[in-house]
């Protein structure tokens, strides 16, 4: 019997993503960095902060890429804010888990602001158990210790617990967890 279920957010509870490579290239370009599409599409796993090391290298100091990263996140919300729709169904789904009294939590990558903004702007905040962002943990995705986190929140065991995942990256990190995983 599932007594708990982890989501991730973008991608598999809202298609953010189209918003937040709309934010890379706006960043990108007034940053002057060429073939945007090119370093995205090579990069995988982590948050914005690693995607910023994974670009610049050690041009940068560790203090500069962190505000460069709080930069283009701020971009992402900007033209993300209003325009934040669940994927089809979500809504049915999770009211469906909430009234069988099943825990429900969400391990994302994204950092507290975007995480707070999208389920506050959906208005189900409030309808999770757990909330787990990059910003929160030592390693994203595909580092288990998001979900692992998670799970002592809940205070079940994995074996009865679920997660919901778009990525290579969050499946990997669901399977390095031990924890049931369905691919989005």
């Amino acid at each position: 019997m599932v007594s708990g279920i982890i989501f991730d957010m973008d991608g598999t509870i809202v298609d953010s993503l189209p918003y937040h490579h709309e934010a890379w290239r706006i960043f990108f370009e007034e940053n002057k960095v060429e073939d945007f599409s090119e370093k995205l599409k090579k990069y995988k796993g982590g948050g914005t902060l690693d995607l910023m090391k994974a670009v610049y290298g050690d041009i940068y100091s560790l203090e500069e890429l962190k505000k460069m990263s709080d930069d283009k996140e701020i971009i992402f919300r900007d033209i993300y804010r209003g325009n934040i729709v669940p994927i089809d169904g979500y809504l049915e789904f999770l009211n469906e888990i909430k009234s069988k009294n099943i825990l429900v939590g969400i391990a994302s990558n994204a950092i507290k602001l975007n995480v707070d903004l999208t389920l506050k702007e959906l208005g189900i905040f409030a309808l999770f158990d757990s909330i787990i962002c990059g910003d929160e943990v030592n390693y994203g995705k595909p580092n288990p210790e998001m979900f692992n986190k998670t799970i002592s929140y809940f205070k079940v065991n994995k074996a009865n617990c679920l997660v919901f995942e778009d990525s290579i990256e969050g499946v990997t990190a669901a399977n390095n967890a031990c924890i049931k995983v369905i691919g989005v």
